[in-house]
């Protein structure tokens, strides 16, 4: 393969991916099980293979009056400085409840060794189907709790969910049955703009090489 042939494949390979991916960093599905993530009652969370958005996903059962949340795997955490804002998004049901007493609202907590920040949501009214929160890495919509916001994000060392929003009385009897599917870390799809500049100078490469090849050509 020609040097400007080559130039112009790595331009592709390039922009391909960045465009597919859309700029995924973590995601889990729980199709097949907790992926890693874990919570402060493991007796009351556990994988279920259906009734997900679809397939699997993490089941809360409430038995104790302990509020309830789950801790996301290694694959979440790190340094989110270079995300260029970024994402958090999470599907979550509250699949039953009766002696219902309050709701809390949609919640992620975030901390590290600069910090920590909580989001907070709407407030669901009681049972609901897959809800779908979208959360932008975005100081403006979070509440610091300690250190800074640049702080925190040069290192995230723990990602937490709320999966129990529901504070029942507990009257043997009384369900909580929560859900929590498909979490997602992305970074924003690379603009237009940008795409357009990086063709152009893998393209430019391309038209370098050429024009060198035709000053030089080689004799066989």
């Amino acid at each position: 393969m020609r040097l400007g042939h080559v130039c112009v494949a790595v331009a592709t390979s390039l922009l391909v991916p960045q465009v597919s991916r859309g700029g995924i960093i973590a995601e889990n599905t729980f199709d097949a099980s907790l992926d890693g993530w874990t919570s402060n009652t493991p007796s009351q969370v556990s994988w279920s293979k259906s009734g997900g958005n679809p397939g699997g996903f993490i089941l809360f059962e409430d038995t104790t009056n302990a509020w309830t949340v789950v801790d996301a795997p290694a694959t979440f955490l790190g340094n989110y400085s270079a995300l260029n804002v970024g994402t958090i998004s999470f599907d979550h049901k509250i699949i039953a409840e009766t002696g219902i007493q309050s709701l809390s609202p949609y919640e992620i907590d975030l901390s590290g060794p600069g910090g920590s920040a909580t989001w907070t949501g709407a407030t669901p009214k009681g049972v609901t189907g897959w809800v779908t929160l979208n959360v932008p890495l975005v100081q403006s919509d979070w509440t610091i709790n300690s250190g800074t916001w640049s702080g925190l994000l040069t290192d995230v060392t723990q990602l937490q969910i709320p999966v129990e929003l529901v504070t029942n009385d507990t009257i043997p009897g009384d369900t909580d049955h929560e859900g929590i599917d498909n979490v997602m870390l992305s970074s924003p799809a690379p603009e237009p703009a940008s795409l357009a500049l990086l063709g152009a100078g893998m393209a430019g490469l391309g038209g370098l090489a050429l024009r060198r090849r035709r000053a030089n050509p080689i004799v066989a």
